[in-house]
């Protein structure tokens, strides 16, 4: 009976990427890690959620005002009073 020898050429693995191995180990660590991080979390999640709501909420002002800043440029060349009161609309700090 004749021998035959077959070799198999098998491709190395690919590293694991970094951003991966990172969200993993993060993850365990949260999950098997100390008790006090565990408890520490609903009152961190809530301390972002909340400043999140604060920088939303002073986005949306901000644009709200460039957008009238913007309509009274546009305005500007054809009816100046009506882009003098946009303006000043703008510009109104009272509201706060």
């Amino acid at each position: 009976m004749p021998m035959q020898k077959v070799s198999v050429m098998v491709p190395p693995l690919r590293p694991v990427p970094r951003g991966a191995l990172w969200v993993g180990q993060l993850a365990a660590w949260l999950v098997g890690g100390d008790a006090r991080v565990r408890a520490g979390l609903p009152a961190w999640f809530e301390v972002v959620r909340a400043k999140l709501a604060v920088d939303r909420g002073a986005r949306r002002e901000a644009r709200g005002r460039a957008d009238l800043i913007a309509l009274a440029c546009r305005y500007q060349a054809t009816q100046p009073e009506f882009a003098k009161d946009l303006l000043a609309a703008a510009n109104n700090d009272r509201g706060r």
